[in-house]
């Protein structure tokens, strides 16, 4: 299924202009559109998350006013809840997934929220599809901590040893979930080099304790790997 023109051109109609008579859903929707993540927008508008996502899902109904069977399988997927999501990938067909990965091919680099693309992402890691880990290297160095650890969890699981530099990269982390997950990454995929450099990082003080063990697992992980290699 495609994404059709029509609900491209409503999304792209939606703006600012007008905002006093804005609904107030639209409001909501319009700081998601921009790409804040839900927990900011609750922030901004005095919300708890679980409004926020009532009016998200308000204002898709209403912009998206068309049936479930027009909508294509990367939208449903991004509307539905995770575990709906789960049964979902089990369950398809070889055709669709097909559609699905093509989708996620032409659309990555225009998905701005990161909760929507930490969604994509995932679905990415759980199709397990090699020629779709490069579109995610870029966001190694996205500005949300979540979408950094959600790519490094997309490498592990898919297995691409041309994403080491990446995790390497991802190691030196602002956030400690990313460096614990590029080094769980590396247990799998890492070399000598990489041993080189969680050695270097093991010893700081200041790192969190479940970190440090991440990077002593992945040691482990990789000797054992050049031993029997």
């Amino acid at each position: 299924m495609k994404w059709s023109k029509n609900m491209q051109q409503k999304r792209l109609s939606l703006s600012w202009d007008d905002i006093n008579i804005k609904k107030d859903y639209m409001i909501t929707y319009l700081l998601y559109k921009e790409g804040k993540g839900i927990d900011l927008i609750a922030s901004i508008r005095n919300m708890t998350v679980e409004k926020v996502k009532k009016q998200l899902i308000l204002a898709k109904s209403e912009i998206f006013s068309v049936s479930t069977e027009e909508k294509s399988i990367l939208d449903k997927m991004l509307e539905a809840t995770k575990s709906k999501r789960y049964e979902m990938l089990s369950s398809i067909k070889m055709k669709d997934k097909k559609i699905l990965v093509r989708e996620i091919y032409k659309r990555y680099n225009y998905i701005n929220n990161p909760d929507d693309k930490m969604i994509v992402i995932w679905i990415i890691g759980e199709l397990g599809i090699q020629k779709l880990i490069p579109i995610i290297y870029q966001d190694i160095q996205h500005p949300h901590g979540n979408v950094r650890r959600m790519v490094c969890s997309a490498i592990n699981k898919i297995g691409d040893a041309d994403s080491i530099e990446y995790l390497h990269r991802a190691l030196l982390d602002s956030k400690p979930q990313v460096r614990q997950y590029a080094a769980k990454a590396l247990g799998k995929l890492g070399n000598k080099k990489s041993i080189k450099k969680i050695k270097s990082l093991i010893c700081n003080p200041k790192e969190k304790e479940y970190v440090k063990r991440a990077f002593q697992e992945a040691i482990c992980n990789i000797e054992r790997r050049l031993e029997n290699s």
